[in-house]
């Protein structure tokens, strides 16, 4: 026991010897601005103060080297040279956005490769998923490229991927916030610059997007929508006239009622009334009730919202928590010339598949943001749920701190700059709303806050935030 007692003596001496002797650790180094910053890294700012890729590889004696771009979609596979590109600042988002927009478009084709079929641009798609690089697109890089393939520098919406594309290649790679919102600029306009016609890369899209979820998907659930009878109709007499929000009507009767016109007439999805009215040219329309209790969109207009900033042709992306309700009112809203983008998969959304032409599933909630990029084209809205209260962002769970990041880079990788966003969170008090996922480190200033609007009428303590993404100064 004596020996046991001092054996345990030793060792807490040892181990109070060794914390001492411990380097105390090396305090941060103030920030010294952006001047200082680049004095310390002996990098000259340009004149105007501003740091571009030319800056860096100057100040390290390098030469500068053309920096091309690789964009994957549908259709096939397309690479760009950025003329004039190393000479825009890379720290803010605002001179990338003027960059796309220039009159004179920067952005030279150098080569582009048509999928032979639907079944070859499955293959590649199921690979980009995984960022895997193919044979054939390490073939269309070697070809496009003339050695030394060191100065060339390419940049991959994937940083991943781009890796794999370096390490085979042996090119030169460079990411930062430019090669990214340059990377949005161009999948915003890709189906114009490889001269695809309108409506080309959606049909790839849609098409490719049916043949991924049915390969993802091993059981498919044939839950039946909610049987219409008779009783299924609103039995009094209603003029229909449209709402102040396009896509929305309001049926007058003994009572104003909010509803959408129904993409597939003679369907309930959860026990709706339905209205039928006839036209005086003789063809009847059908229109669907909006029961704000149970839709959280019907429930934000009857709460007061502004604007939805979805209309009929717009593109949408649902992302989160899904909800067959949700994605049932959006696909009605935005008609057959629009498109809902569903991120992720519930038994609600099953059954509709195949039924409404312009709701695209993506079976993928938790994957990486970027990997269906081949199948989701930029949008003007994204409506988002998170179905947990929110509090602190640095305070969350992990889960919901990942649900709310998740929803944070799809916004940033698809809603188009100028585009709005919709998010909708549990609450338990005011401060818990879901815009605060969105006010982690610099990105706030890209995202502003345009409403919040609390779901009264829905089950439960529910908010939706509205706001706009790298909006236009008033």
């Amino acid at each position: 026991m004596e020996a046991q007692s001092e054996n345990r003596a030793v060792t807490r001496a040892r181990g109070r010897r060794k914390q001492s002797e411990k380097k105390k650790p090396h305090p941060k180094r103030p920030y010294l601005g952006r001047e200082k910053e680049l004095e310390v890294q002996a990098i000259a700012p340009s004149k105007n103060g501003e740091l571009t890729i030319g800056d860096i590889a100057r100040a390290r004696g390098r030469e500068v080297f053309p920096l091309h771009f690789l964009v994957e979609c549908a259709s096939g596979y397309a690479l760009f040279l950025a003329r004039g590109i190393n000479d825009i600042d890379m720290n803010k988002y605002q001179p990338a956005e003027e960059y796309i927009n220039r009159s004179d478009t920067p952005f030279e084709l150098k080569a582009y490769l048509p999928f032979s079929s639907l079944g070859e641009a499955l293959l590649q798609m199921n690979a980009i998923s995984n960022s895997s690089v193919t044979e054939m697109l390490i073939k269309f890089i070697q070809k496009n490229f003339e050695p030394p393939f060191h100065r060339h520098v390419l940049t991959t919406a994937d940083p991943v991927l781009g890796e794999k594309i370096v390490n085979n290649v042996r090119l030169s790679d460079h990411s930062s916030l430019l090669t990214s919102s340059v990377m949005r600029g161009l999948r915003e306009k890709i189906d114009k610059l490889i001269g695809l016609q309108p409506g080309e890369l959606d049909k790839a899209q849609r098409q490719l997007a049916h043949l991924y979820k049915d390969q993802k998907r091993t059981i498919l659930d044939t839950k039946s929508p909610v049987p219409v009878s008779s009783s299924s109709f609103l039995q009094e007499q209603v003029m229909v006239v449209p709402h102040r929000f396009e896509g929305f009507f309001n049926a007058k009767g003994k009572k104003n009622i909010l509803c959408t016109r129904n993409l597939v007439p003679g369907e309930a999805l959860y026990g709706e009334k339905l209205i039928h009215v006839q036209n005086e040219d003789g063809t009847e329309v059908e229109y669907r009730v909006c029961d704000p209790r149970r839709s959280k969109l019907g429930a934000a207009i009857l709460g007061g919202v502004t604007n939805i900033w979805i209309k009929p042709g717009s593109r949408v992306m649902y992302v989160g928590k899904v909800c067959g309700v949700t994605v049932s009112d959006l696909s009605d809203i935005v008609g057959l010339d629009g498109l809902v983008y569903v991120v992720g998969n519930s038994d609600d959304v099953t059954h509709m598949e195949g039924k409404r032409p312009n709701v695209v599933t993506i079976i993928e909630n938790d994957c990486y943001y970027c990997h269906y990029r081949m199948v989701l084209g930029m949008v003007d809205a994204v409506f988002g749920e998170i179905d947990h209260p929110l509090g602190e962002i640095y305070r969350l769970p992990t889960k919901v701190y990942r649900d709310g990041r998740f929803i944070v880079n799809n916004v940033h990788f698809y809603l188009k700059t100028g585009g709005h966003y919709m998010i909708c969170t549990k609450a338990d008090n005011m401060n818990s709303k879901g815009h605060i996922i969105f006010s982690s480190g610099d990105i706030n200033r890209e995202f502003k806050l345009l409403q919040t609007v609390p779901l009264d009428l829905v089950e439960g303590a529910y908010f939706i935030d509205i706001g706009g993404y790298r909006m236009q100064p008033e």
